[in-house]
């Protein structure tokens, strides 16, 4: 539109009053976002009775870019019209064009609008400063006032962003006049208002769905008589309309709280609250769907995740990512303004919000203890299909106790898997691996639980016994299966290592110390080895009193450095003296000289301390590991006759690693022999 031609160029029809930094700290700085700005028109349009708004918006657009320094306008123009009541031109420079006074104080506006009694959302006049968060240039046409045979009076002007800050520069305060443009005192057959933005900020209106939800989580209202339509702006077909609606987020069963008789009671007065909270079905995918939003007059006031609550309770996890809801509460906009001054926020320290943030704390603690067990079902659910949990347990077992063991570990572990992480394809695997390879150790304690109930009660069904006897044995089998299973991938790594000529000695006595069972599968690191470490310790001490030398035999040394002369198990009621030497190295007599003084040694001090010989009634004996050997014909004869004694076994490298890689991949064969048992 262009603008009026004035005759009087010193008689200004309108004028506004205002500062500066109020045009700044209620345009630019609260308003930044396209939904924000047209929430703030739209609530003045109901505030004005209207029935329908219409916004012609460009969805998903660019409404300005900045270039080189400069902006460049797409030519958008962003409408909202609606049918409500409207203003004359009086009006609009008596009412509209005054920033601050509270309306609701004025007896020509109050409280509730003018023909439909609505309790009003505006308070201080600021939202039609809204639109200077994102344009520059703001067009207002409405006609209204006392319908004539002409029809409704029409007041039509222009708000100039930069005219404002230029004129307002001058002084501290200074009227501003809008300029009148070409409609301005003219009549029209339909009463409403059209506010028409233009000269846009680099900003862009995002896309339909993220839009709709934006407006729709601004307005607690879905009334009969009100309806909000947005129109792509640059589509002319019917599906670029949609009409504004509440927002849909799906719940989890039995976490939905009905708060219409759950007021907030503050000195010892109640404060009506209507609305629900609840627990959503998703975590939260978007910022307008999270938490719970907070209405007073059917415009949101606040937002809040948890209304403070302390860390710590329990369901907090679920709640911080899942709470959701509306709370009505009108009270927080009447007489007493609890509305923060940028309208976003809750005055939380003031009596009533610090009542309304404890009402809501209690309130966060019983839908985050409703939602615990629906939300494991539900990531249980979803682990069990992701994982195939019951296809990979019967690839793993062949057995049907075992593969329902996995499905029961499956269950009770998945529902407290993280949702976020189910998408993570090694997350799922390492659980389902997890799972599977504690099946059947609960299959295994499982089945002894019966079997005592069994002896407990007295009444012995020996075809039931028999079945729990079988169920234990393929536990077994299935259970030390996975071990063996393992432990032959750790010979192969203890094979790499000795093959490697930097191997050092003291990592391999380590290994050897750590895992006897790479010496001999039945040998496994016993559970208490007290009684071992204080053989050593006595012994060591025996050793450097009578010998004047210092002895380790151990590598559970503080002294990382240092390398044990050998080391001590204690196997199959038997002192074992473990000796090895490098891969590669040639056992030689001053060797043997060494080994046969230590053996020597060890049978002396066993003679002088009896308690220690009864911890060891298969008396002691040496196990030497060497790749070959160099030694005199008395060496040889020496070592013959220990053999023969049973108190020598001498082992090559390579061949203690096939014996012991043999005698696990034996058990794997019967097992699997064995699994149709």
């Amino acid at each position: 539109m262009s603008p009026r031609e004035n005759k009087n160029s010193v008689s200004h029809p309108y004028t506004m009053k205002i500062e500066r930094t109020i045009v700044d700290k209620l345009g630019l700085q609260m308003y930044d976002k396209a939904s924000a700005v047209v929430a703030e028109l739209i609530a003045n349009s109901y505030d004005a009775d209207a029935e329908g708004v219409t916004v012609k918006i460009p969805l998903g657009k660019a409404l300005a870019v900045r270039k080189d320094g400069k902006l460049e306008q797409k030519g958008y123009v962003i409408e909202v019209q609606d049918n409500g009541h409207g203003m004359t031109p009086k009006e609009a420079d008596e009412l509209y064009l005054k920033v601050g006074p509270d309306r609701r104080k004025n007896p020509k506006q109050g409280a509730q609008s003018r023909e439909k009694k609505r309790p009003v959302m505006g308070h201080k006049g600021i939202g039609k400063l809204a639109p200077f968060g994102i344009c520059h240039t703001i067009e207002v046409r409405s006609a209204g006032g006392k319908v004539t045979h002409k029809g409704y009076k029409v007041t039509h002007f222009e708000l100039d962003y930069d005219k404002i800050i230029d004129e307002t520069e001058i002084r501290a305060k200074v009227d501003y006049h809008p300029t009148p443009l070409s409609d301005d005192g003219t009549w029209d057959k339909q009463r409403g208002t059209s506010i028409l933005l233009k000269n846009f900020n680099a900003k862009r209106v995002p896309d339909k769905e993220t839009f709709h939800r934006q407006l729709a989580a601004r307005f607690g209202l879905k009334l009969p008589d009100f309806r909000i339509i947005v129109r792509d702006a640059k589509e002319e077909n019917a599906e670029a309309e949609f009409e504004v609606g509440k927002l849909d987020i799906p719940l989890m069963d039995v976490t939905r709280i009905s708060l219409d008789n759950r007021p907030v009671i503050a000195n010892g007065k109640e404060y009506p609250v209507s609305g629900w909270v609840g627990m959503a079905k998703q975590p939260y995918q978007n910022v307008e769907m999270a938490g719970i939003r907070i209405y007073a007059r059917g415009k949101i006031v606040s937002v809040t995740r948890d209304f403070g609550i302390p860390s710590g309770f329990a369901g907090e996890y679920v709640a911080r990512s899942y709470l959701v809801g509306e709370i009505h509460a009108d009270w927080l906009d009447d007489e007493e303004d609890l509305i923060q001054t940028h309208r976003q926020d809750i005055l939380w320290s003031s009596d009533l919000g610090v009542a309304l943030a404890t009402w809501g704390q209690n309130l966060v603690k019983e839908v985050a203890k409703r939602g615990r067990e629906p939300r494991r079902e539900k990531v249980k659910s979803q682990f069990m299909r992701i994982s195939e949990l019951k296809q990979k347990a019967k690839e793993r077992f062949p057995d049907s106790d075992l593969q329902n063991a996995a499905l029961e570990v499956g269950a009770k572990i998945g529902q407290f898997a993280s949702e976020e992480e189910l998408t993570d394809e090694d997350y799922v695997a390492d659980l389902t691996e997890l799972i599977l390879t504690i099946a059947p150790h609960k299959l295994l304690v499982d089945t002894f639980k019966k079997i005592n109930e069994i002896a407990i009660d007295g009444k012995v069904a020996v075809p039931d016994l028999l079945k729990l006897f079988r169920t234990t044995r393929i536990a077994e089998l299935a259970s030390y299966g996975q071990i063996v299973a393992e432990k032959l991938k750790t010979i192969d790594v203890f094979e790499r290592a000795i093959r490697q000529e930097d191997t050092d000695e003291r990592e391999l006595q380590h290994m050897l110390e750590s895992a006897p069972w790479l010496i001999n599968p039945r040998w496994e690191l016993s559970v208490a080895d007290r009684s071992l470490k204080t053989f050593q310790e006595s012994f060591e001490g025996w050793y450097e009193q009578n010998y004047g030398e210092e002895i380790t035999t151990t590598t559970q040394i503080t002294a990382k450095t240092r390398r044990p002369d050998f080391i001590f198990l204690d196997k199959d009621d038997t002192l074992i003296i473990v000796e090895i030497k490098p891969p590669k190295h040639t056992f030689d007599d001053e060797d043997w000289e060494r080994l046969e003084r230590y053996y020597d040694s060890i049978e002396k001090f066993l003679n002088d301390n009896p308690a220690f010989r009864e911890a060891f009634p298969k008396g002691h004996k040496v196990i030497l590991v060497r790749d070959s050997e160099n030694v005199n014909s008395t060496v040889v004869k020496a070592m013959d006759g220990l053999k023969a004694k049973g108190r020598l076994q001498v082992f090559r490298w390579e061949e203690m690693v096939k014996k012991t890689k043999s005698d696990h991949e034996m058990f794997l064969t019967a097992r699997d022999q064995l699994r149709l048992y």
